[in-house]
C-alpha cells in the first residue's frame, strides 16, 4: 500500500510580502516549491493529497489539519519561509523523540543551505494538532534580496529535491534521483599549515610557549617549524634551515597564533 503524505505550502490569509526579484509573495513561492515536490513524491509512487491554496488563514490551516487526520496521513509536511533577518533554513517538529529524529531525517539531506537547523516547538497548530508526525519548514529568510534571488535562481529546486530525498527516506519509498542532478564532486579541503610556510610578523606576539601569556612583539619574517597545531598555536624558527631540526629548544623562535 502506498504510504500517505498530506503538504502544506504557506496560506497566510495576509501574504507576506518578500524580496524576491520579481513580484512575489510567501504564499505564492512555497506553493512554487509544492508543487515541485509534490510532482517528484507522486513520480516516486507516494500517495499525496495537498491543502487546497484557497484555504487559507487559521480557518484554512483547520481544515487541512482535519483533512489529513481523516485521511489518516503517514506525514505531514508544510513549507513555509521565515522573516526577521535571519540567515538560516530550519525544520520544526512536535518535541518528541519520534519527531525530532523524523526532522533530524530533513537536517541530514538539507545540503545546499550554508546553516539548519531543528527546532521543538508545540505552540503551532499544525505541529499540535495532527495525528501524525508533522515537519514544519522554513526554508529560508524572505526578506534578505540575496537568498530571495538564489532561491528564484536554482534553490527552490536544490531543496525540494532534498526534501524528496528526506520523504521518501521516512516513507521508505525509494528514492530515485533526477536525470542530471547529481552533486557534483566534492573539492578536498584546502591544505593546512604545514612546515616551512612562510609566517610574516608586524608588531605581533611571539608566545614563549603552546600556552600561557608570556610573549615578546616582534616583526620580521619566520617560518613554520613543523606545521603542528598545539593548543592553536604553531611553532616557528626563524630560519628556513632551521625548519624541522633538532634539537627544538635551539632551532625554535617560539609559537605564533596563525589567522
Amino acid at each position: 500500500m502506498a504510504k500517505k503524505l498530506y503538504l502544506s505550502a504557506a496560506a497566510h490569509a495576509w501574504d507576506n510580502p518578500t524580496k524576491c526579484p520579481d513580484a512575489c509573495s510567501e504564499n505564492t513561492h512555497c506553493g512554487q516549491y509544492m508543487d515541485l515536490v509534490q510532482a517528484r513524491m507522486t513520480q516516486l509512487g507516494a500517495e499525496v493529497k495537498r491543502g487546497p491554496a484557497d484555504w487559507v488563514g487559521d480557518k484554512g490551516i483547520k481544515k487541512r489539519v482535519t483533512e489529513a487526520n481523516k485521511w489518516g496521513a503517514d506525514l505531514y509536511y508544510v513549507a513555509h519561509t521565515n522573516a526577521g533577518g535571519g540567515r538560516y533554513s530550519m525544520t520544526m517538529c512536535w518535541d518528541d523523540a519520534t519527531s525530532r529524529a523524523k526532522a533530524q531525517v530533513i537536517h541530514k539531506h538539507r545540503a545546499c543551505v550554508s546553516r539548519h537547523k531543528v527546532v521543538s516547538r508545540r505552540n503551532l497548530y499544525e505541529i499540535s494538532a495532527t495525528k501524525m508526525v508533522c515537519l514544519y519548514d522554513e526554508l529560508f529568510f524572505h526578506d534578505n534580496a540575496q537568498d530571495c534571488a538564489w532561491f528564484h535562481s536554482g534553490g527552490m529546486e536544490q531543496l525540494a529535491e532534498e526534501t524528496v530525498a528526506a520523504l521518501c527516506e521516512l516513507l521508505d519509498i525509494p528514492y530515485v534521483a533526477l536525470p542530471g542532478s547529481e552533486p557534483p564532486p566534492v573539492a578536498p579541503p584546502p591544505a593546512g599549515p604545514k612546515a616551512g610556510d612562510v609566517v610574516k610578523l608586524s608588531g605581533e606576539k611571539l608566545y614563549r610557549s603552546s600556552v600561557g601569556t608570556a610573549a615578546v612583539t616582534r616583526t620580521g619574517t619566520f617560518y613554520l617549524y613543523d606545521g603542528k597545531k598545539v593548543h592553536g598555536r604553531y611553532r616557528v624558527t626563524n630560519s628556513k634551515n632551521r625548519v624541522g631540526k633538532k634539537p627544538l629548544e635551539s632551532n625554535v623562535s617560539g609559537w605564533v597564533i596563525l589567522p
